[in-house]
């Protein structure tokens, strides 16, 4: 799983660059550039704004905290951009707003579930290689990587618990998704745990069921997910074929 930059092109800024430098310093010799929304100044992730080449690049990752939507696909290597709906952007139909809302956090969950899968199936592949342990530090930071994902997805999701009337399957997904993740957790501290050259063999028992526990999980969550996204995406067809309905009559 490797690590990723998402950046969004903004603005060509043919002048004024010495001055960016001056007034927020600089990255790896790129000057730095203040964004804000409302007058107040969006924090920084691992990357800052920047001027690179004349053009203010500015990482997806910041726009989250204006509620944009970043989700990574690691299997075909795209990232899909959702912006954010105003509050009075269906006033006379909120159960459709809900809707929306549920299908944009699901999909952020199955974006979740997908890297667990794909993790927990990285540790089986490290654990068969005959010097895996060489590969401990790279397995450390991408279960940071996952652990950071996993993390934004649960806390939109607890942040939408608050406000939608029908929960239960929310909750599901975030009790069943916050499961794997602790599966994958525990199935990689075992690895690290059998490269470093502390294997016997009680312990490669004990990691095979963890293995297989994690992997179970996280594509039992995922096609859960999956069929929860396809429900709600029919709900919101039959909503809209209603709308047009009333509107042709």
């Amino acid at each position: 799983m490797k690590r990723f930059i998402l950046s969004l092109l903004v603005l060509s800024l043919p002048v004024g660059v010495a001055g960016a430098a001056t007034l927020n310093g600089d990255f790896e010799g790129n000057p730095i550039v203040q964004v804000t929304s409302a007058g107040q100044s969006l924090k920084v992730d691992e990357l800052p704004a920047m001027i690179y080449k004349d053009h203010t690049v500015v990482p997806l990752s910041m726009l989250r905290q204006l509620g944009v939507l970043v989700t990574w696909d690691p299997t075909t290597y795209s990232v899909n951009v959702t912006m954010p709906q105003s509050a009075s952007a269906n006033p006379s139909n909120p159960a459709k707003q809900e809707l929306e809302n549920l299908i944009n956090v699901y999909q952020w969950l199955k974006d979740t579930d997908t890297a667990l899968l794909t993790f927990s199936q990285q540790l089986q592949q490290y654990a068969n290689l005959t010097n895996g342990n060489e590969f401990v530090n790279q397995i450390n930071i991408d279960y940071e990587e996952l652990m950071k994902q996993y993390n934004e997805s649960i806390q939109m999701a607890l942040k939408l618990l608050e406000t939608v009337s029908h929960s239960d399957d929310l909750k599901s997904i975030i009790k069943s998704e916050s499961d794997a993740y602790n599966n994958v957790q525990q199935t990689k501290s075992l690895l690290v745990f059998k490269l470093t050259g502390n294997s016997v063999p009680e312990f490669e028992k004990q990691f095979g069921i963890s293995l297989l526990n994690a992997t179970r999980s996280a594509q039992k969550n995922l096609n859960n997910t999956n069929a929860i996204i396809h429900e709600l995406q029919r709900k919101n067809n039959e909503l809209l074929q209603v709308k047009s309905s009333n509107t042709s009559t």
